[in-house]
């Protein structure tokens, strides 16, 4: 294995094959790691089943494979901002304890909870009503020994203020180098340096231009990616790094018929940058 500081890894919604043989295509690839999601609702989150665990953790045993953290991706279609007697809150409530509960069966050490589309904390009482979700993930996590990681894009004052209000030992902010700059027009590298004392153990590097998202290799785009690796080396980041293009979907995929090859360029590139 390569000596390196970090480790590299993978969401599994970027790789070209869905299901636990996935970590048989990462592994080949190079990754230590994937980065699991509890999936949908509507599928009755199938990541909390005890079959498909076992079968997770059977091919990530054999292939070298860790799950650093495991995403509660329903957010995006279920508002964590609705009152909490809301049908949405409830959904989310559920998505976060199943992937909780998940977490500890797989010995993952952190779930990650986004707040974007219909999550997107826009207002004083989103601000509150997160920060609400996030203290109740956070106590229940917390007695299994594992980490709750809030990715939004709030400016950095704001997050700061967020942590204060949860103000929990375990709510970590989980970091992406595009989404700052395309939704918000942040100076992402930047907030990664003011940030760092939230940071956890993971970051999300995928890059992009022309205001879309995951359309450019890293460093191909408009993010600043390469000045946040600057960033992550000054600040003597030692977690997860995790490819977060969208290597299969348009408008990357027209680069290459084959999504693993640009996954790999995607990985000399990252390599590169923080040697």
């Amino acid at each position: 294995m390569v000596n390196r500081s970090y480790k590299l890894g993978i969401c599994h919604w970027s790789l070209p094959i869905d299901g636990p043989y996935a970590c048989r295509t990462a592994s080949e690839l190079g990754f230590e790691g994937i980065q699991l999601e509890i999936g949908s609702y509507e599928r009755g989150f199938p990541v909390s089943r005890r079959t498909v665990q076992q079968a997770y953790l059977g091919l990530a045993e054999q292939y070298g494979i860790a799950f650093p953290s495991i995403a509660v991706r329903v957010t995006d279609a279920y508002s964590m901002t609705q009152p909490p007697d809301s049908v949405d809150s409830g959904i989310v409530k559920e998505a976060i304890m199943r992937s909780i509960e998940a977490a500890e069966a797989m010995n993952i050490p952190t779930v990650m909870i986004p707040s974007f589309q219909v999550s997107d904390i826009v207002s004083e009482q989103d601000l509150i009503r997160s920060a609400e979700m996030l203290i109740s993930a956070c106590d229940y996590a917390q007695q299994r020994g594992i980490a709750v990681a809030t990715e939004n894009l709030l400016a950095a004052q704001m997050m700061f203020r967020l942590a204060e209000i949860v103000n929990r030992p375990n709510l970590k902010l989980y970091f992406d180098t595009q989404n700052y700059a395309l939704f918000r027009g942040y100076d992402a590298p930047a907030m990664l340096k003011e940030l760092a004392p939230l940071l956890g153990d993971e970051i999300h590097v995928k890059d992009g231009k022309h205001g879309k998202i995951s359309s450019s290799l890293l460093g191909e785009g408009d993010s600043g990616f390469y000045r946040s690796m600057e960033v992550l080396k000054e600040i003597g980041y030692t977690g997860w790094i995790i490819l977060e293009n969208y290597y299969d979907q348009l408008p990357l995929r027209s680069k290459h018929d084959e999504p693993e090859s640009l996954i790999k360029e995607d990985m000399r590139l990252l390599i590169k940058a923080l040697s």
